[in-house]
């Protein structure tokens, strides 16, 4: 599995590969993600086939979210979302960030598990 930052020429891959796995729910925030200078979206593939993502400070264009992420269905279970969480977590630690928010998290166990992740009570 090749983990790396998606450029500019993975737009309409990555793009058709989020809108088959996961509906068009997603699209917005790729696409905000796409408008930024330095792309904070990694990807994962396999024989140049993409088959998770990860991503941060696109939803709502806002700084310090973390996702949307996903992972094809045939290949979950084998530590690609794991790495993918972690290689947004590195570059958000470079960028200074002190943590990172995820908006709408699911399932909470693996966040927990993966990088000892607090739910923060709305109220």
């Amino acid at each position: 599995i090749n983990y790396r930052k998606a450029e500019q020429n993975d737009a309409a891959s990555f793009k058709a590969f989020v809108e088959s796995e996961f509906g068009d729910r997603w699209l917005d925030s790729i696409e905000n993600g796409f408008l930024q200078d330095n792309i904070p979206i990694f990807i994962a593939l396999v024989d140049n086939q993409i088959i998770g993502f990860a991503c941060f400070d696109v939803v709502r264009k806002r700084k310090g979210l973390f996702g949307p992420m996903g992972t094809s269905l045939s290949n979950r279970v084998q530590g690609i979302g794991y790495n993918l969480l972690h290689h947004c977590l590195r570059e958000m630690q470079e960028k200074g960030y002190e943590y990172a928010i995820i908006g709408q998290a699911g399932p909470l166990e693996f966040y927990e598990k993966a990088c000892n992740a607090i739910v923060i009570p709305r109220n």
